[in-house]
Formats: C-alpha cells, structure tokens, sequence
C-alpha cells in the first residue's frame, strides 16, 4: 500500500525522467503541478529554479526559491540556492542579504558561510571575504568535517582547499580584526597591551619576561606586574568562594572515597611516558583530577554529583575561551607524588587554589621564587606561566580545588579582546592541522 508522499515521489521521478529524456517542457509543467499541490516541495522547486536559471530568467527562480522560503523558512539550503540565483544574475546585495539573513538563523551552516566568502569577494571586501572562510573552515572542522578527502564532499574539495589557504595567508588580518567590536566600542588606545601581546605571537618582537624563570608556552601580556604569587583577594569572589570551603571540601572527600578511579591530569601524547611528568618516592606517584571544566567543556555529570560546588562555581566570573577555558577541578595528589617542573600556556590568567585535604609535607614551589605550602581554606593564586612544581611527601591523599581565572590586572576591554583573539587563532589551528593531514594539497 502506498503512503501518501509515495505518489509524489513516483511523480517527482517521472518529472526528473522526462527532464533527462530532454523532454524539458513536459518536465517543467508536472514540476509545477506537484508544487502547486505541495507548495514548498523542495527538490521540485530546485528543479523549476533550475530551469528558470538555464533560460536566464533570475526573477522566476528567485520567486520560486522565495516562495519556498515562506514554507521552510528555516532551511539553510534554499537561502544558498537563493544567493547563486542572485550571483548569476549580477545581483550580489541580495546574495549577501539572502545569506546574511540564514547564517543570523543557523551559524553553524559551514557551506553557507563559504558561499559567503565568494559574494562578499565579489563586492570587493576582501576584510569580509577573509573572516567568512574563517567561519565557515572552523564552524566545519569543529564539526568533524572538511579535515580531510574523506570529510570533504567532492563538490567543495577546491573552494574549502582555497578558503583554508586563504585563512593561514590572513592570520595576521584575522588575528587582529578579531576584536574590532572591542576597539570600536573602547579605542584603540584601551588596547595598546593587546595588540602588543599579538604583535608577540607573531614574532615581531621578542616578546619574552624579564624573569628567566617565567616562559608562557603560548601568550606572553606584557604590561601586567611580575609577581609569581599575587593577592587572592584581587579577586571579587575570592571571599565567597573561601566562605564555601567546608560544602566543598565536604563534596571532593566524597569523590575521592568512592571506588571509581579518578582520571589522570596529565593527557599523554604518542611516544610520552608518565614518568616525564610525574614521578616520586609513592607506591603508585599520580596526579588525578575530578573535573568541573576541561578546555572550556563543562563536565555536567560531575556538577551533578558535586551540586554544592557546581553552585559555587555557577555564581562566580570564570575566564570564558572556547575550547580553552576555564579549567576547573578537585586536584589529586597521591602519596610519594611529585609533579615535575612545568610552564603554563599564558600569563592572562592566573591559577586558584582552594586547599581542602593537606597532610603534612605538601608544598607548591614556583622555582626561583619560592615554596608555598598549602593550609586548608586559605586560598593561593599564581601565576604558572612560572616554572612550578608541587609535591605530597606524606602517606595520605592532598586534594585542592584547581581553578584558572581571569589576571585581575587585564582591564574589562582587554579581556574580551583576549578572548576573542585566543578563539581565533585556536581556529586557525585547526585549519593548520587539516592542512598538514592533506585536505590542502587534494587538489593539487
């Protein structure tokens, strides 16, 4: 027995039959009839939009793709469809408008975003034309496609090849139009340290402390004080979140109780041995984390077993940067455990300890500073973009609330600019990464 959409389908491939039997009238004329018994049919609407486009006639395919748009209007495809009727017919504004106005709907539409790319070059802004490839690379990648020949869809292998291309030429451009919404609502002179910093990443100075102790592996800020420890108190929530201690620690004795293993902090990479990170005198040296945050990711079922200190977390101003940030968990130092000397990735953020669990024998040595050993609700801030090194020489577990916050010497403008610069160039690492797996040279 045939559903109700069978029947249309039957007709639909009738139609495509005769359209390829060249019988192109006869085509046309069951394509209009099977819209107008289901307006907004959408491969027949493609079909007659088509035709229209081969006979050059713009204004019938753009009716017939709009007509379709007040049916589906939420449907990504049609507003491209749309845009390449305009572009055929010498109408670049409505192409723009027509894709502007889905990708304002449905970010995440990748393909929309590279047609974009090619409008806006075909008005001439290049600033536009840039950012668009960078949307629509990174919206892809984060996705899982567009990495390589086997994420690709033939059909776009060159223009996502070209737009990767285009992205890694325009880091620079990229990088720092990244907070052009910033520097037009504050000034450029709000963001002289900023645009420092940049001017740092991309080498064109030696951007490098003065302290030979301090080497951030990513973002050197020059400007903010030298201090390896600062005043937890800086800042505005360091209170509340001190007040919250025995909730807290109430819930990370919990955790560490239960019989599931806790994750270790450390992400090896092929090749790389525990032991280059971690190490010590203990039966079994490790360092666990139970995390709130990773790289920005919220854990939501270990906030769910921790409501207490989800709260609390919750309530507080946490650096925000996608795919990085905030890192956030219950550090777990086992007996005998040594975590070997190390550097953070920058100094625009320092780190938090809240101590819940100190046996004696535990300390925090920033090298060429000095020890800091823990106390239980005092809290300690830092700045690991200092070699550092903690160790637990007694025979029972430590446990401290690990958090990255914001350096409360940025200033509010500068934040948002770290934030969005950072985003941008983690982008452009992945466009680097798909590059070097070979979707760059697929069509070479």
């Amino acid at each position: 027995m045939q559903t109700p959409e069978r029947p249309m389908a039957l007709r639909f491939e009738r139609a495509r039959s005769l359209e390829q039997a060249g019988q192109v009238l006869q085509a046309e004329l069951l394509y209009v009839a099977i819209v107008a018994d289901e307006p907004g049919h959408l491969p027949a609407t493609h079909r007659l939009a088509q035709l229209a486009m081969n006979r050059g006639d713009f204004a019938r395919a753009a009716g017939l793709l709009r007509a379709a748009q007040q049916v589906h209007p939420d449907n990504s495809e049609i507003a491209v469809d749309l845009a390449v009727v305009h572009l055929a017919g010498d109408a670049p504004e409505e192409a723009r408008a027509a894709l502007e106005s889905a990708l304002a709907r449905d970010p995440q539409f990748a393909t929309g975003w590279l047609l974009l790319a090619q409008v806006r070059d075909a008005q001439g802004d290049d600033a536009g034309a840039l950012r668009a490839c960078f949307e629509a690379v990174t919206r892809a990648q984060r996705t899982g496609l567009w990495l390589d020949e086997n994420t690709t869809p033939p059909g776009l292998t060159d223009a996502v090849v070209s737009a990767i291309e285009r992205v890694r030429a325009g880091r620079r451009e990229l990088f720092f139009g990244a907070y052009d919404s910033v520097r037009r609502e504050f000034g450029t002179a709000a963001l002289t340290r900023v645009d420092r910093a940049l001017a740092g990443y991309l080498r064109e100075w030696d951007a490098k402390p003065a302290n030979p102790h301090q080497r951030p592996k990513f973002l050197f800020f020059p400007g903010l004080p030298e201090n390896a420890y600062h005043d937890p108190y800086l800042q505005p929530w360091a209170k509340e979140l001190q007040s919250a201690h025995p909730l807290i620690r109430e819930e990370a004795l919990k955790v560490s109780s239960e019989d599931s293993p806790l994750p270790s902090f450390v992400n090896l990479k092929p090749g790389d041995r525990m032991n280059n990170y971690v190490d010590g005198g203990g039966v079994n040296p490790s360092w666990e984390a139970f995390f709130f945050y990773r790289h920005g990711e919220r854990y939501d079922a270990n906030h769910t077993r921790c409501p207490h200190t989800s709260a609390i977390l919750d309530s507080l101003d946490l650096c925000r940067i996608s795919e990085q940030a905030p890192e956030i968990c219950f550090s777990v130092l086992r007996p005998g455990s040594h975590i070997k000397p190390h550097y953070g990735v920058t100094n625009t953020r320092l780190v938090m300890h809240l101590p819940l669990v100190v046996p004696g024998d535990c300390a925090l040595n920033l090298i060429g500073v000095g020890e800091h050993h823990w106390k239980e609700a005092e809290l300690v801030m830092f700045d690991d973009t200092y070699a550092h090194e903690a160790w637990n020489r007694s025979a029972s577990t430590r446990v401290v609330l690990l958090m990255d916050c914001w350096n409360p010497h940025l200033t509010l403008p500068e934040r948002s600019a770290v934030k969005l610069m950072i985003e941008t160039i983690t982008g452009l690492q992945m466009a680097n990464r798909a590059r070097e797996v070979g979707i760059a040279q697929s069509s070479a």
